[in-house]
């Protein structure tokens, strides 16, 4: 279920929301160092790791990507990671996730959302201390969190 949903179903997922979206009780989408596969999502975790986040741009077109891809999707060619720092974003869609992964199936439901920075880049994120239903167009801030050792995320806080 992307974007708005219907108010019957947002209606019936309210009182789960609300209670997972207590501050004690957060879910994240994340990375783990120890995923690390190539160079290039190597330099992207290092990163986030030191609370920056990068965007990639293609060297051929110019094209930026958030979260950052190692290819263009439009010409193929190599990216390159840029430091990005805007963190204020207007909510742009959202889902409720009550059918949860094994990992996350104890913390469901929870809520996903698209941010869109000013500068049209999007991000994926889960929404954290949301004590309402959320609102297409509502602020956003981007934040940094070191669950463990080997895992640095973002959220949305609202």
């Amino acid at each position: 279920m992307l974007g708005r949903a219907d108010n019957s179903l947002t209606s019936s997922f309210l009182s789960g929301v609300g209670k997972t979206m207590a501050a004690t009780d957060e879910v994240y989408l994340g990375y783990t160092t120890d995923e690390a596969t190539t160079p290039f999502l190597r330099d992207f975790l290092d990163a986030l790791a030191e609370g920056t986040l990068m965007k990639s741009v293609c060297t051929e077109c110019g094209r930026e990507y958030l979260p950052p891809r190692e290819h263009c999707q439009d010409d193929l060619s190599k990216c390159e990671l840029e430091e990005f720092e805007e963190r204020e974003a207007k909510l742009y869609s959202y889902t409720i996730v009550d059918f949860a992964p094994e990992t996350l199936s104890s913390k469901a439901p929870y809520v996903v959302g698209i941010g869109e920075f000013p500068s049209g880049l999007r991000l994926t994120a889960h929404i954290t201390n949301l004590m309402s239903v959320p609102e297409i167009g509502m602020d956003m801030k981007l934040a940094f969190d070191e669950v463990d050792e080997r895992l640095v995320t973002y959220k949305w806080l609202v």
